[in-house]
């Protein structure tokens, strides 16, 4: 159902979204032609130097697992498809578009970036998992939070709280400033353009419900959902060595749907750690 105007302006509470960046807009109008050029598709993106060098080390790394090494974007979009990667290219191009120069953001993209890589190794060792679409989901599910930053200045006060309290950060959002960074992570995935499927798993990417199927989600929605509920467990757990209190709640469900027994989430344990190191 499309929203109206009144509608998203009360879902996003004067949260500017940041327009389409022109390379994604050139990319998806070549796409969409009858006879779309995979070569044109190639060259706009190599066009931009930044994007390109990030594309290749993102698909290069032993997280991506892909068979052989990516030399260049026109190897890479015959080997994925256009669709794939321009998915993962509008991830990559999302931190500039949020101000992700600024120093204060540097910790919260890197761990964007980790947990979009493990997103996608996971995905590696599941059949049929959709490995592109799940990278492209660890990079936007949190975006929203740097733009609760902008517009609310006491926004890191809410951050410290929910840190402190045993409740979900989007409900101490809600309650604080009347809409949480997975609504608003939802209209900025819309706004450029991704697909329904990875739009609906940011908006609920915090919902325990997914994992038992009482929130009714489509089978690809809720599989990002899950991969990535995993993916942050090992990322807090295994990588920065913290404490994930949900995942007593949560881990088995987890384990059950994507198929995975106690070895097998040990030793997806250790090949993360051992990756990452």
């Amino acid at each position: 159902m499309e929203l109206s105007k009144e509608g998203v302006e009360q879902l996003l509470k004067g949260v500017s979204i940041p327009p389409r960046p022109t390379l994604l807009i050139e990319v998806d109008r070549e796409l969409k032609k009858a006879d779309p050029d995979m070569k044109r598709v190639a060259e706009l993106i190599a066009k931009d130097v930044g994007v390109s060098a990030a594309m290749l080390k993102t698909l290069n790394s032993p997280l991506f697992a892909l068979r052989s090494k990516v030399g260049n974007v026109a190897q890479a979009v015959m080997m994925l498809g256009a669709r794939n990667v321009q998915n993962i290219v509008t991830g990559l191009v999302l931190r500039n578009a949020l101000g992700g120069a600024a120093a204060s953001l540097e910790r919260f993209w890197d761990s964007a970036e980790k947990v979009a890589s493990i997103n996608a190794y996971i995905c590696t060792v599941l059949p049929k998992a959709p490995r592109d679409e799940a990278y492209t989901f660890g990079l936007f599910r949190d975006c929203g939070i740097p733009l609760l930053m902008q517009r609310f200045p006491e926004y890191r006060e809410t951050l410290k709280k929910a840190a402190g309290e045993d409740v979900p950060l989007v409900k101490i959002e809600d309650e604080c400033h009347g809409t949480n960074h997975a609504t608003v992570g939802y209209m900025v995935a819309r706004s450029w353009g991704l697909s329904d499927t990875i739009c609906q798993a940011i908006r609920c990417h915090h919902e325990l419900d997914v994992i038992t199927g009482v929130d009714a989600q489509p089978p690809l929605t809720r599989m990002l959902v899950v991969v990535n509920f995993l993916a942050e467990h090992l990322n807090d757990t295994a990588l920065r060595m913290r404490g994930d209190h949900q995942w007593e709640t949560i881990g088995s469900g987890v384990l059950d749907y994507l198929g995975l027994t106690e070895n097998e989430y040990q030793d997806l344990t250790e090949d993360v750690v051992s990756i990452c190191a």
